[in-house]
């Protein structure tokens, strides 16, 4: 059921790719989700491996070292590589899953790209990697995933998340 729902599921998300947009000095997304909703999104760009390896990291507290992390997977095999439109996906998550009232969705979308201290985000806006024309996103709401399990929403977002990485390849920003 997962590889049908997997290959579903990518469908989905590579059909809505969308961009990341800066007006009045507060980020926007193009077509997002809707606020406090829950699902998975993805993180794709032009930026080469050699320009995210010797990216300057965001220095907010928690937040991804991109270039170490992008030098210790230098020459691994699995490493994703899909493409859509020239953008290739770097990272994977989940949002909105969990304790309600703590975000959702949309709301850590942006914060991979404006950061906060301790969020363990990539904080893309306060890395030398900040030129949005060269980011794009996408996601799936959970509520377009057709599953029949009746656990907890984590474990099978969590599920969903490492399996799809196993299937298509684990993207070079996604620590774990």
């Amino acid at each position: 059921m997962f590889h049908l729902t997997l290959e579903a599921l990518n469908l989905i998300q590579e059909r809505r790719l969308s961009c990341v947009t800066k007006a009045s000095n507060r980020l926007q997304l193009g077509s997002g989700p809707p606020s406090k909703s829950d699902g998975l999104y993805w993180l794709y760009t032009r930026y080469s491996d050699a320009e995210i390896r010797s990216a300057a990291p965001s220095q907010k507290r928690g937040s991804v070292a991109i270039n170490i992390l992008a030098a210790h997977r230098e020459n691994l095999g699995m490493i994703c590589g899909r493409t859509v439109d020239d953008f290739r996906v770097v990272y994977n998550g989940i949002g909105g899953i969990g304790l309600k009232g703590h975000g959702g969705l949309r709301e850590r979308i942006l914060q991979e790209f404006r950061g906060g201290n301790g969020t363990g985000s990539l904080a893309i806006c306060d890395t030398s990697l900040d030129d949005l024309t060269k980011w794009r996103y996408s996601y799936v709401l959970w509520s377009e995933i057709e599953h029949q399990e009746s656990i907890q929403y984590l474990s099978l977002a969590e599920r969903l998340e490492t399996m799809w990485r196993l299937h298509f390849g684990w993207p070079i920003l996604c620590a774990r």
